[in-house]
């Protein structure tokens, strides 16, 4: 999964932009033998792994076959907020995909090994991502950066202000919830101007608790024509759901009509995200000789259709004071295509190596809905946030013996982020496993380690210094596939 900067704003097609790419970026699911060689490998074929990535690779199955893969992930956050480093894990345990394929050979007299030698056809379901994670960190905001104000006094200042009215006909409930709150003050002399009354110096405590994750069923058919050329075909049946409770607490003084005030309050954003939609899958696999294989696999973009619901929060411990807005929102979202290509060599029944590249441009995310200026701010600042990667990996499967396999395997995933240094936002994994083979049934473990990065913010400023947290995440992920033919 791409890291994903997810920095409030004074607009809700913000929220939107980082939400288009978070539901772009999911990746397909393998099982734990493509996992152990670095992500999927659209060469290789014979693993139900082409189910859900290049579908001719079911064209090289001889038999049927079932497996599932289930996962235990573990992530571990290291978050520097105000200057404050903290550490934070969190575990789940995922079913990473299940599926089965169903090996038909044709009926046909005279050569057998030329012409359609059979057709494949498989079904199943993978988890292609999952937003689980549990955070927690705190901070002084120590002068807020060389004296410059940026905590929630100065964000509702902001809001308030951009509403161009007074006070008593502020529409939103947590502007209104902030002047009674004493967070803010209007000015003297043009009541439609507000500024903060809160001190410089304040704690903060964040909470983030996220869940939910995207998942498809998908229904694919492969070819196998005279051993040489393999063609598939796929349909993905696709959903998400993404809930999300991040809360700022904020403990300072406030000072009014010359006096010390202590205020407590809480700023909660919840999220509640659901979309379900469908691509097409093709791909292609062609062996000149035996020792190799060269793989193409296209995937459309996918259609999703999304209902939204955002609500936000500012609750006074203090004084109970509250203030609530809801914003439903339905919309469709378009992600972009992908393509990717592989060769894969081999060493007679020794093992093989194989490397893949991939494409995708996410300039090319489309948003619509019924609210043109938001349809036109997003898909506008789409374009001019976000661009095309290159995304990349390589692997090997050596055979020790006759019923055991090692693997190794390395990938990147590029940066989406077109002003953002790739170093930074860079996707890096590596990867190995094994394998065990005993009569019509196997097994594959695979051992992940991977490492993403992102920026936070449950609120921002017009001059950006609000409290900016950095997390770096260690992805690692244990996978088990469980399979047998038939």
């Amino acid at each position: 999964m791409a890291a994903i900067i997810v920095i409030a704003t004074q607009t809700t097609y913000a929220q939107y932009l980082a939400d288009a790419l978070r539901f772009s970026t999911f990746q397909n699911s393998s099982t734990a033998r493509f996992d152990g060689l670095g992500g999927y490998k659209s060469a290789i074929g014979g693993d139900l792994s082409s189910l859900y990535g290049n579908p001719a690779g079911l064209g090289m199955f001889t038999k049927s076959e079932f497996n599932f893969t289930p996962s235990f992930k573990l992530r571990n956050n290291d978050v520097n907020f105000l200057n404050k480093n903290n550490n934070v894990t969190s575990s789940n345990i995922d079913l990473n995909n299940i599926g089965v394929v169903l090996h038909a050979k044709t009926f046909k007299s005279g050569n057998l090994d030329k012409g359609v030698i059979s057709i494949n056809f498989g079904v199943g379901y993978q988890k292609r991502s999952s937003f689980k994670n549990d955070l927690l960190f705190n901070g002084t905001t120590t002068s807020f950066g060389n004296g410059t104000s940026n905590g929630l006094g100065d964000y509702f200042a902001e809001t308030a202000t951009a509403e161009k009215v007074t006070q008593n006909n502020l529409s939103a409930a947590v502007n209104g919830a902030a002047y009674d709150s004493f967070l803010i003050i209007e000015d003297a002399n043009n009541p439609k101007v507000y500024y903060p009354i809160t001190s410089q110096k304040a704690a903060q405590i964040q909470t983030i608790n996220r869940s939910g994750g995207s998942s498809s069923v998908d229904f694919s058919l492969g070819l196998n024509i005279s051993n040489k050329i393999f063609f598939g075909a796929g349909i993905g049946l696709s959903s998400f759901r993404y809930t999300s409770f991040e809360q700022t607490n904020e403990i300072g003084q406030l000072k009014y009509r010359n006096q010390d005030f202590n205020y407590n309050v809480d700023y909660n954003r919840n999220f509640n995200t659901e979309g379900s939609g469908l691509n097409v899958k093709l791909g292609l696999i062609l062996k000149p000789v035996n020792e190799l294989r060269v793989g193409l696999s296209f995937e459309s973009p996918t259609w999703y259709k999304v209902t939204d619901n955002y609500s936000e929060q500012l609750f006074n411990n203090i004084d109970k004071v509250e203030g609530t807005d809801s914003f439903p929102f339905d919309y469709q979202l378009r992600t972009p295509a992908k393509v990717n290509g592989g060769l894969a060599y081999f060493f007679s029944d020794k093992g093989f190596i194989s490397a893949d590249i991939g494409f995708v441009d996410y300039s090319t995310i489309n948003f619509s809905s019924a609210d043109s200026p938001t349809d036109l701010k997003t898909n506008r600042n789409s374009k001019q946030s976000f661009r095309n990667v290159i995304n990349y990996s390589v692997g090997g499967e050596l055979r020790v013996q006759p019923n055991l396999l090692l693997r190794l395997g390395y990938q990147v995933q590029g940066n989406p982020y077109k002003n953002l240094a790739n170093s930074d936002f860079e996707i890096q994994s590596i990867s190995g496993g094994f394998g065990y083979r005993f009569g019509t049934y196997y097994l594959d473990l695979s051992l992940v380690n991977a490492n993403d990065r992102l920026f936070y913010s449950n609120y921002s400023l017009a001059n950006r210094t609000e409290p900016l947290a950095t997390i770096n995440t260690k992805r690692n992920s244990v996978n088990l596939t469980f399979g047998v033919r038939f």
